[in-house]
């Protein structure tokens, strides 16, 4: 039976993949239809649940703990390090702008028919609320962070029991092959846990040959999770489903439970972007040794001079961030696992042989992802 430890790490797994990307998924699933979706969403989670185990073995083998950008620089080089930063910085200030449109789209939901105002404005607001936060360095004491993420969790299971006596089994035959390939970007983006993998290390203790286990059965757990959200909301709202799910779904229920889903998913997303832009002004403050206030401004002002100048698409952001960025971080997370076989400083907890010709079939459908958003996300 498993311990407190090993239940705890699949938890902290799926916790960290389940964040602000599920609210993109029913809407890219309205588009290509859920037959589509759900095919691309198991066939990219299998191929995520392997590259999960890849990164989870080259944090095995190497002695000095870091993270992607330490790895690559051990594995791959000097220009390895410096692409896996580039990536990096493109991730970081990605999911930055996606907190900032998605909060506002929640705060807009919850106090638009009081108080008036727009998406637009309730993104400024959480934009200066929290990059006040990003200033002062205010960390979250880590029961609160995880506080949130619960409560959303006990939102999104309200939302699913009670949406699933009102879903329309017609809204799920649909498809369009011609968007079958639209859904990419959003689901990679939402499949993403790589920050939790070295943080397993020091949950599972002296069984790090559990991590193997944590990270298949937290990704099977995720998946089903997506499948479950996104047939509900889709039944529910059809064609009409927005891109953020849940103002979607509040139209239709009409009651408090999907409410409740819009305040923590504030706070959700509030104490994301918070974590996020203090680890992105601290790499600018320490590894690049700018001026503290120098740090905060190149941390905050460029994903909001971006969405100033009119980048304001949830969708489109998440797609871009989970195809580009998502698509190179596979691509160098297969790389570093073959060198790490041969270059690792010790014998891992756990292995795992992946064949060189599925490998190579990743790297091709990872490629396939980051064309189509070169052509048709921008």
């Amino acid at each position: 039976m498993p311990d407190k430890n090993y239940i705890y790490a699949v938890s902290t797994f799926v916790g960290t993949a389940i964040g602000v990307g599920i609210f993109s998924l029913p809407f890219v699933a309205s588009k290509s239809g859920f037959s589509y979706f759900a095919v691309l969403l198991v066939l990219l989670g299998f191929i995520m649940i392997v590259l999960n185990l890849m990164y989870g073995e080259i944090t095995l083998r190497t002695k000095n703990k870091s993270r992607l950008v330490g790895y690559c620089g051990k594995y791959l080089g000097k220009n390895g390090k410096r692409f896996a930063m580039l990536i990096a910085l493109f991730a970081l200030y990605s999911n930055i702008l996606a907190y900032m449109i998605i909060g506002g789209v929640f705060l807009n939901a919850l106090f638009a028919g009081y108080f008036g105002g727009s998406e637009f404005v309730y993104s400024v607001i959480i934009f200066s609320v929290v990059s006040m936060g990003i200033y002062v360095s205010l960390k979250m004491v880590s029961i609160i962070e995880l506080l949130m993420v619960v409560f959303l969790f006990v939102a999104m299971f309200g939302i699913i029991i009670k949406g699933s006596v009102l879903v329309d089994s017609n809204n799920l035959l649909t498809s369009n092959f011609s968007q079958v390939f639209f859904p990419f970007g959003a689901i990679l983006f939402s499949l993403s846990a790589l920050s939790a993998i070295p943080e397993l290390e020091h949950i599972i203790k002296r069984k790090k040959e559990r991590i193997k286990g944590v990270i298949i059965w937290g990704g099977i757990t995720t998946i089903i999770v997506f499948l479950l959200f996104v047939a509900v909301v889709l039944g529910v709202t059809g064609v009409n489903t927005s891109e953020d799910a849940l103002s979607g779904m509040n139209a239709v229920m009409g009651n408090g439970i999907v409410t409740i889903g819009l305040i923590f998913g504030v706070f959700a997303i509030a104490t994301s972007f918070l974590m996020i832009g203090i680890n992105l002004k601290e790499i600018f403050w320490y590894d690049y040794h700018l001026s503290e206030k120098k740090a905060w401004l190149l941390t905050c002002f460029v994903p909001f001079i971006i969405f100033l100048l009119g980048l304001r698409d949830f969708i489109t952001v998440v797609s871009i961030a989970g195809g580009i960025a998502g698509g190179f971080v596979g691509i160098l997370i297969i790389a570093s696992f073959y060198r790490a076989k041969k270059m690792g400083d010790m014998r891992p907890a756990y292995e795992i042989k992946v064949p060189k010709i599925f490998s190579a079939l990743m790297i091709f459908i990872f490629l396939l992802g980051i064309l189509y958003q070169f052509i048709y996300g921008f």
